[in-house]
């Protein structure tokens, strides 16, 4: 019994959200050619301050931004505005072998803070949330949760032969469908299932044959249950738009 292909575009455009459609955009801009290159190996650039083009999730953000609005000058201009204003600055940017192209007069407003959000929640630049929900997502990145269900839960990620193709996040519209309540989301993280959804003959066939299957998090303690869902609630709250 294959799944519908009606359910499983409802199910995509339910998950979308912004993080999802900022990634989408990076990757049709082609940011992701030189900031997420081939085998992790950052890009030679002779003649620019690092020597190479910067990759993201390298921990190395500090280096070259320090917020939210540097990054979004860096898309919009190419550069920081006091580099550009700077002639020696500006010297060196020209003499650079690869150099960072300014997006301002190709992407909408809207497109250019849809990367800027996405591109500060991947380097770490202002991530929400107090010392409880820092704490799940520690967790979350600890356990290998962000690997499947993707950078913030934005999720999204493949997942052949499932309901919808992908695995699920925790943004998005499908998350209110899948767990119902905080006693369901203990439910799915300490079993990897949800007796719920599993008494549905579609769901069930699903999860026999989808490729990916979420592990059984048994060992989790109540305190850890309750910093990851502070965590995805705050998540939620600051990207679910």
């Amino acid at each position: 019994m294959a799944v519908p292909l009606a359910l499983r575009l409802l199910l995509w455009q339910w998950e979308q959200n912004p993080l999802l459609r900022g990634r989408e955009l990076a990757r049709e801009a082609g940011c992701l050619n030189c900031h997420f290159p081939y085998r992790g190996q950052e890009i030679p650039n002779p003649g620019s301050r690092w020597s190479v083009v910067p990759r993201f999730e390298a921990g190395n953000a500090m280096m070259y931004v320090k917020s939210k609005l540097e990054i979004e000058e860096f898309i919009r201009f190419g550069a920081l505005k006091a580099w550009l204003e700077d002639p020696q600055s500006s010297a060196r940017l020209a003499d650079q072998r690869v150099r960072m192209p300014a997006y301002g007069d190709q992407l909408s407003d809207a497109q250019i803070e849809m990367l800027t959000l996405w591109a500060s929640v991947v380097e770490g630049v202002q991530i929400v949330g107090d010392e409880s929900s820092t704490r799940g997502r520690q967790l979350a990145r600890e356990h290998g949760c962000i690997s499947c269900h993707g950078l913030e839960g934005a999720g999204g990620l493949p997942n052949p032969r499932s309901l919808g193709g992908f695995i699920p996040g925790f943004l998005g519209d499908n998350f209110p469908d899948l767990v119902e309540s905080r006693a369901e989301f203990d439910e799915w993280v300490k079993t990897g299932r949800l007796e719920r959804l599993e008494r549905n003959p579609l769901v069930r066939r699903a999860w026999r044959r989808q490729a990916l299957s979420m592990p059984a998090y048994d060992d989790f303690s109540d305190d850890d249950l309750d910093a990851l869902w502070a965590w995805i609630q705050a998540a939620r709250n600051a990207y679910d738009q």
